[in-house]
């Protein structure tokens, strides 16, 4: 989780717009994917990164929701290739797929999607965090862990070179990493025939920087101030870890002299209970808790799946405190957060338009054609496995019908994350 979030905050400062998800359905990421293609324009940089479980089927690739029934199939994940092939139909001039997923081959008996080529129009450009039917592996460092592919990423992606050039740069570090000699080598594949670079400056009109204003004014929440009766003030800040994950922060400002052993605790009610966390800091999530000025909160609510929500969000903010008479006394009051941007966002049913394009792209329509992707409605294939949502494979399966393998080994693991990235540059 820490290292896409931390890739998050290099793509912005690249000037991508950003949206970052964490732990989709099949229904969210197709959701997800096609507000992406939505907000793709002519002569924009398309940029998908993905971390999280995936498998490889006859050179096809899919990303398996967190509710995708086992053994996995194409109806039940998401394919790559055909998120690639409608980010082509938008007509962007350059097309970045990163992949930091396992690429084992898995289900051989089941029948693969079925995906048309990509047009000759080249500027596209894979980048697999290992080879075919091999594993991606994260090094476990206490309390943090951080995926091999992302460690080498991070360290390269600012730099000024052709997109292939910087992705040539991490496979070489990975290469020489001697934790993953003979097991993880990464694969790079394209068809860039014009020299792109990720940091290409962007070409913007005053309504285009005006578009990126409201962009970036989306993903921040300004700080609130709670009074209580008895005098007590408290701050409440907000920090967006991802898109549809925000962590709140209670931070005593002011308390009166007669009250003692004061105490926050942060609430989210019944109708999000599932998808919040009241909290102290997590150790595990130690770093993204912390606020930007790196000042610890005395309390924190962790509050996830935004992008359910219908409402806007009520927040209680529960008050423990002595008084001087040593009676131990609570107050309560409630803070409405506005319906987050990002539910918004997943329930409009029309595209929602911040284009910035290069100088020297002339055409300013977009493509007619409609640029929705699906999920695979296939046939069952004789031999191929049933969908069974209520059991887990069988240990003595082949490895071809079995879960991809996850490594054992000490100081290597492997763990689902889920994001979406998208980069809106010349």
């Amino acid at each position: 989780m820490v290292d896409v979030c931390e890739l998050s905050v290099l793509l912005r400062k690249l000037g991508f717009c950003v949206i970052s998800l964490v732990d989709l359905t099949q229904e969210e990421m197709l959701t997800a994917v096609n507000q992406f293609l939505q907000l793709l324009d002519i002569g924009m940089y398309g940029l998908f990164y993905y971390a999280g479980h995936g498998y490889e089927r006859s050179g096809r690739n899919y990303m398996v929701p967190i509710d995708a029934p086992q053994p996995y199939r194409p109806e039940n994940c998401i394919s790559v290739q055909k998120i690639l092939q409608k980010m082509q139909e938008r007509r962007t001039s350059l097309n970045v797929v990163l992949l930091d997923t396992c690429r084992k081959w898995y289900n051989s008996d089941c029948a693969v999607s079925v995906v048309t080529p990509l047009k000759p129009l080249g500027n596209t450009v894979y980048g697999y965090a290992t080879s075919e039917n091999a594993e991606a592996y994260e090094v476990q460092d206490e309390e943090f862990s951080s995926g091999i592919f992302m460690t080498y990423l991070k360290k390269h992606i600012l730099k000024e070179k052709k997109v292939t050039n910087m992705l040539e740069d991490v496979l070489e570090d990975i290469g020489r990493d001697p934790l993953v000699i003979g097991k993880q080598v990464m694969e790079i594949r394209h068809s860039l025939k014009e020299c792109r670079a990720l940091t290409d400056r962007i070409c913007t009109s005053a309504s285009q920087r005006l578009h990126s204003t409201v962009w970036d004014h989306q993903s921040k929440i300004p700080k609130q101030m709670v009074k209580f009766s008895c005098g007590v003030e408290v701050e409440l800040r907000f920090k967006m870890v991802f898109s549809n994950l925000i962590h709140t922060f209670a931070k005593l400002t002011h308390t009166p002299a007669q009250l003692t052993d004061i105490k926050i605790i942060l609430y989210k009610p019944s109708d999000m209970a599932n998808q919040s966390k009241a909290c102290k800091r997590d150790p595990v999530d130690s770093l993204v808790a912390l606020e930007d000025d790196g000042e610890e909160a005395d309390c924190m609510l962790r509050l996830y799946s935004l992008q359910t929500c219908q409402n806007d969000i009520i927040i209680k903010v529960d008050l423990h405190f002595t008084s001087f008479d040593g009676v131990r006394m609570q107050e309560s009051l409630e803070h409405v957060m506005p319906k987050p941007w990002i539910a918004k966002l997943f329930n409009r049913s029309g595209p929602l338009c911040l284009g910035r394009r290069h100088r020297a792209e002339a055409p300013e329509s977009m493509p007619t054609m409609e640029t929705q992707l699906t999920t695979d409605f296939l046939d069952t294939q004789p031999g191929a496995h049933p969908i069974n949502s209520g059991q887990m494979p069988l240990s003595s399966q082949s490895k071809s019908s079995s879960e991809p393998e996850e490594n054992d080994e000490n100081d290597i693991t492997y763990v689902m994350k889920n994001a979406l990235e998208y980069k809106k540059l010349p």
